[in-house]
C-alpha cells in the first residue's frame, strides 16, 4: 500500500513541474484532465 502512495505522490509531483513549465498558462479544467490522460498513458 506505501508503494501505491508513493506512485501518488510522484505523479502528483510530477504534474505539478509539468504545470510550472509554462507559468504563464492557464489551464481549463478540462486541459488539467487531458494532462493527467496523456501523463498515465505516455510510457516516458
Amino acid at each position: 500500500m506505501a508503494d501505491r502512495q508513493d506512485t501518488r505522490k510522484a505523479m502528483a509531483f510530477d504534474l505539478c513541474n509539468i504545470i510550472d513549465e509554462n507559468p504563464q498558462q492557464t489551464y481549463t479544467a478540462e486541459e488539467v484532465k487531458n494532462l493527467i490522460k496523456e501523463y498515465v498513458f505516455t510510457e516516458e
